[in-house]
């Protein structure tokens, strides 16, 4: 497989079809081969992409490729990428959404089925509510999250709702489904619950994880990309979740955060080092600080954490708040 075949591969959308590679003079024993050595992988029957390329995608990237080549085996006009496929091509975050499986929606009058690791979905949109999306028809960016909302968990549905307002891919009052549309839609209840809790400041799905443990938990609602000002007044430092009137802040510790924050020539501990002097100075200004990783926000440990958040934030209100209370 030389360079060719990756120069197809990428025009593509990062996959490559058998009947492409036979048709620009490949053999079936170089796809043997090349899947032998490493070379190729099967992503789904006839559908191939070169591994190397392929590993370095995060989850949602690799859906992406899988929904592009599903999508591309049918006719112009008969289906639109839809459900967490959608959602996914828009850019939107999909935490613990089942991304093994491509969601379409026949547009060509098809019957709803599954099969082959596709979901067929009968229920045909408005013209108005379809897309390209590179090139491929796709649900818009609102009816996308809210079907991806009404039929996942709650925090899959806050996820998306939250990547969704902060991409700036759809608009606050979208939320609200001002038109009704997605009324009649199984779920839209706990959806709508998720939409009022929604908050484009989180930056990621740990963030968005993070919060909602506060609210699973009660919690007191905490302000999002909050700004800590030093005492002379100029910004000091932005974290992920604060509650000024509490004297607390939280932040999400993902490891992409510390190889994003590297500057040139610097390792991951210079990024540890710069971000302990950070906190130190945090809690120079009298802010109490909470700090959790990946495991911490996932719903078996929610409850363990949701009371460590609690302890946190009773302890910064008696020591930095001096106990005070606040009538609003």
């Amino acid at each position: 497989m030389d360079e060719h075949f990756r120069l197809v591969a990428e025009l593509n959308g990062g996959y490559l079809h058998r009947a492409q590679i036979l048709d620009h003079g490949g053999t079936d024993d170089q796809i043997r081969r090349s899947l032998t050595t490493g070379l190729l992988r099967r992503i789904r029957v006839g559908t191939y992409v070169f591994s190397d390329a392929y590993d370095v995608l995060t989850p949602r990237e690799k859906h992406v490729v899988l929904a592009r080549a599903t999508f591309d085996k049918f006719p112009p006009g008969a289906v639109a990428l839809c459900h967490q496929s959608a959602a996914a091509v828009h850019g939107m975050e999909t935490w613990g959404l089942d991304l093994d499986v491509v969601h379409l929606v026949r547009l060509d009058g098809g019957p709803g089925r599954r099969e082959s690791g596709v979901v067929h979905h009968s229920h045909r949109p408005g013209d108005d509510e379809l897309v390209a999306v590179d090139g491929r028809t796709t649900i818009e960016p609102a009816r996308a999250m809210w079907e991806v909302a009404c039929t996942s968990s709650r925090r899959s549905g806050l996820v998306v709702m939250d990547s969704a307002l902060h991409q700036g891919l759809i608009l606050p009052e979208e939320l609200a489904d001002p038109d009704g549309r997605f009324t009649r839609f199984p779920g839209s209840r706990v959806a709508r619950l998720m939409a009022r809790l929604a908050d484009g400041g989180a930056e990621n799905p740990g963030e968005t994880l993070l919060r909602y443990v506060c609210i699973e938990h009660r919690l007191p609602r905490p302000d999002t990309q909050f700004v800590v000002v030093a005492a002379d007044g100029p910004f000091l430092a932005r974290t992920d979740l604060g509650w000024e009137l509490l004297r607390h802040v939280a932040e999400f510790d993902g490891l992409r955060k510390y190889w994003r924050d590297l500057r040139p020539g610097e390792d991951a501990s210079a990024v540890v080092v710069r971000e302990k002097l950070r906190e130190d100075a945090i809690r120079g200004r009298e802010y109490g600080a909470s700090r959790s990783v990946w495991l911490e926000v996932q719903p078996e440990a929610s409850k363990a954490t949701g009371r460590r958040l609690e302890a946190d934030l009773e302890r910064s209100h008696r020591v930095f708040a001096k106990g005070r209370r606040h009538i609003a």
